[in-house]
């Protein structure tokens, strides 16, 4: 990658980062959040079991 590339990478990876803060996101949510994006919550999960849509 270039250079530049990178720099643009790196500015939007702060301006996302700045966005979640002025959301209210902690710095410790927004990092559980990177670290396992997929991962839902258990009010999630029930929300979806009595949805046909996501049944197998």
């Amino acid at each position: 990658m270039h250079q530049t590339n990178l720099e643009e990478l790196d500015t939007e990876w702060i301006d996302l980062i700045m966005s979640a803060r002025k959301m209210g996101f902690t710095m410790d949510e927004i990092r559980a959040f990177l670290r396992s994006p997929f991962q839902t919550t258990q009010k999630s999960q029930n929300s979806t079991e009595n949805d046909p849509c996501m049944s197998p």
